[in-house]
């Protein structure tokens, strides 16, 4: 059972800083992050920090927001230095709630041995020592049994290896001595419960061992124990396992610990952004402590694995457990249930404009929307405005000028330095744009021009901005995605590339700006799954493909755009009606789900937002006419 050894991630972690943790104890005072928990409810991840000379019950507790805004959480309530002392929420939904604990109480291992404290959500403290369970100390850490399989209960690890299991009331028992169980001194860090999708050992108890020096034969090792208290050896990572988490299916940003013994830079948390863990969904994450090391451990359907995930950037100074300097301690993924909006009707765009493909929607400068399509019988680009969020729509279609232009596939635009840039495929699959206005200035009748680089098409382009660029993307006749990218300043194109990771699609891309990354959504080829990959916020590196969380199927390209910090995909399902999946400011995703009052359509939807409203467009079936409906 024991994981088998494979080569490292080919799409390595990236992570970003979030804060640096410093002046909480002092200027000159090291200030040392030890537990991670996410709080849904606060929308905030808690950390406990720790003075690093300073001994007594001195640590705090911060709420600290995406943007790395913190504040100090719970005022007045300090666990003891004494024990690296680990929390963990109760879930909004789930065994644990089923089981009688409230959602978003607050547990910490306070210290200075096996004592629990239990706070509320809004930092007050409901029992300074809600249970204590009489052991040596809970550095192993605590963790919700979120699956089921030991009646919801929370899971206390102790240094020693004994694993508690404590009910809402706060009765406790001890499962299983680790110690005693397999005959070996354990000195235990990092505990979870596996999902039940996690193979064989799905709902076990999973906890890390760190060791006691260098030599330990046990350090790095990862048990999995059943509810039966009995052990397997499930994983080894070969040294200082720290911490251990499972990644969520419906995606999250991960928020990991770095503390240093040295100076104050490295007592930070990194966050690594949601898109690169949707094709890890399901899998555990290894934190080796004293290497940096991220490691990832699966179940593909006959064996489970293990492999180097990534590593936190930077400087890096430990060189064991005999003098540490460096460290990376607890983490936690942040899923939060994106907010679902109501939706207006379904309404006739005005102006009795009819088109066979997908409309195209942008927002320029001002803040009005353009609604572009192309013409049934002649094929020509037209164009219908509406002014900001009034509803009031132009005089009527009009063609975009220069007149003359014929496409076989719809249009794509975005907005890029003020300018509404669109772009349209030629005849002879050639890409051209121009810009139709410029600022606030009025309808622009510049002409258009080819895209450099001399790739042919046989769909319709994407277009968004990304890394400050203009970016767009299309297929070429092998079914593979290609970008070119305005360089800033707007002078020249950077040239058409290949997107790595060997997607294929044989309808349009999409393209949407979403938490400083660029998303490429496409309709799988042969399993008309929706998949997507996003490349990174400086531009340089693109995610593994994946599908989006939901099992959604649909025969054309999708539609997507970011507002009010969250990314609403719309795609149309198999029986011809809108689908939607919105991804919440942690990047959760929310599955897919039909909206209200469906309709019906044979093209793909056309998307745009103004301010907090969300516009949807789509084409009648029957009438070919142009609809529009919007969040309310």
């Amino acid at each position: 059972m024991t994981a088998k050894q494979i080569p490292p991630s080919n799409f390595p972690l990236r992570f970003s800083e979030v804060v640096n943790f410093r002046g909480d104890f002092g200027p000159a005072e090291l200030v040392n992050p030890k537990g991670v928990a996410f709080h849904p409810a606060l929308d905030r991840v808690l950390v406990t920090l720790t003075p690093n000379s300073q001994p007594g019950r001195v640590l705090i507790l911060n709420s600290v927001q995406s943007d790395g805004t913190r504040a100090l959480f719970a005022p007045g309530y300090k666990p003891f230095r004494d024990v690296e002392s680990m929390l963990t929420v109760v879930p909004p939904a789930g065994p644990p709630v089923a089981a009688g604990f409230a959602s978003g109480d607050v547990f910490v291992n306070r210290g200075p041995a096996g004592q629990i404290s239990r706070l509320s959500s809004a930092g007050a403290v409901l029992a300074d020592v809600w249970v204590d369970l009489g052991s040596n100390g809970l550095w192993g850490g605590l963790a919700f049994d979120t699956a089921g399989s030991f009646g919801g209960k929370l899971v206390a690890l102790d240094n020693d290896g004994k694993i508690f299991l404590i009910d809402s009331a706060a009765n406790h028992t001890l499962l299983v001595d680790l110690a005693v169980k397999l005959g070996v001194r354990i000195r235990a860090e990092g505990v979870a419960v596996a999902p039940m999708s996690f193979g064989p050992l799905g709902g076990n108890i999973i906890i890390g061992v760190e060791g006691d020096n260098d030599d330990d034969p046990q350090s790095g090792k990862v048990y999995a124990v059943n509810a039966a208290g009995a052990p397997t050896l499930l994983a080894d990572i070969g040294y200082t396992a720290e911490h251990i988490q499972f990644i969520p299916p419906s995606g999250g940003t991960y928020y990991q610990a770095e503390l240093s013994f040295e100076r104050q830079r490295e007592n930070r948390l990194w966050a690594a952004s949601s898109s690169q863990f949707l094709a890890r969904a399901g899998q555990m994450l290894v934190i080796n402590e004293m290497s940096g090391d991220l490691w990832q451990v699966a179940w593909d359907g006959s064996q489970y694995t293990q492999s180097l995930g990534g590593r936190v950037p930077g400087r890096w100074s430990s060189p064991g457990l005999n003098l540490q300097h460096t460290e990376l301690e607890c983490g936690d993924f942040a899923v939060k249930a994106a907010s679902m909006p109501a939706w207006t009707n379904w309404s006739p765009v005005p102006g009795g404009g009819t088109t066979d493909l997908r409309p195209n929607a942008c927002v320029d400068a001002s803040g009005n929307l353009h609604l572009f399509a192309k013409g049934i019988n002649d094929r020509r680009i037209y164009m219908q405005s509406m002014w900001g969020n009034t509803e009031v729509w132009g005089a009527g279609w009009i063609e975009v000028p220069p007149g003359g232009l014929t496409t076989h596939n719809s249009i794509a635009s975005a907005l890029h330095e003020q300018n509404v840039n669109l772009f349209a495929v030629r005849d002879d699959g050639q890409i051209i744009h121009k810009r139709v206005f410029i600022g606030s200035g009025p309808l622009n009748s510049e002409p258009w021009v080819v895209v450099p680089g001399g790739l042919v098409t046989d769909a319709a382009v994407a277009a968004a901005v990304g890394t400050g660029r203009l970016v767009i993307c299309a297929k070429t006749a092998d079914n593979q995605m290609h970008i070119n990218e305005l360089a800033v300043g707007g002078r020249s194109w950077g040239g058409w590339s290949l997107v790595p990771g060997g997607g294929h699609t044989n309808a349009g891309p999409t393209l949407v700006a979403f938490q400083d990354e660029l998303y490429l959504l496409i309709k799988g080829l042969t399993t008309n799954r929706i998949l997507v990959q996003a490349r990174s916020d400086d531009g340089t590196q693109w995610s593994q493909w994946a599908e989006l969380p939901g099992a959604g199927i649909s025969d054309t390209s999708t539609a997507g755009v970011s507002a009010n910090d969250q990314c609403y995909v719309f795609a149309k399902g198999t029986d011809n009606k809108p689908y939607a999946n919105i991804a919440s400011s942690s990047g959760s995703w929310s599955g897919w789900h039909q909206l209200p009052n469906p309709g019906t359509t044979d093209a793909p939807f056309g998307s745009a937002a103004i301010g907090s409203r969300v516009y949807l467009f789509a084409k009648g079936i029957q009438d070919k006419a142009l609809y529009v409906r919007r969040t309310q």
